[in-house]
């Protein structure tokens, strides 16, 4: 179900960012965004699996990573609509 959605999430979010960001500094901005990649690659499965840890049931672990997904949308509503 994730795999259905997480291509064109990725795309959209990648042209976003290339949208927001100044053209002169498309390699400073874009490096920030894969160290950020690698970074949610470690800490997803490290927050799925210490909360599956604590509760002892792994159909509560998403909530491990809720508070993430709030975060990120905080950070978008706060972000330009479009380019000036």
């Amino acid at each position: 179900m994730i795999g259905s959605a997480q291509g064109g999430i990725q795309a959209l979010s990648r042209s976003y960012y290339a949208n927001i960001s100044p053209k002169e500094k498309y390699n400073e901005f874009f490096g920030f965004y894969n160290i950020f990649g690698k970074f949610s690659a470690i800490m997803g499965p490290t927050l799925i699996s210490l909360t599956t840890a604590i509760t002892g049931n792994a159909r509560w672990s998403t909530l491990g990573i809720i508070p993430l997904f709030l975060i990120g949308l905080v950070i978008i509503m706060t972000l330009p609509k479009e380019q000036k």
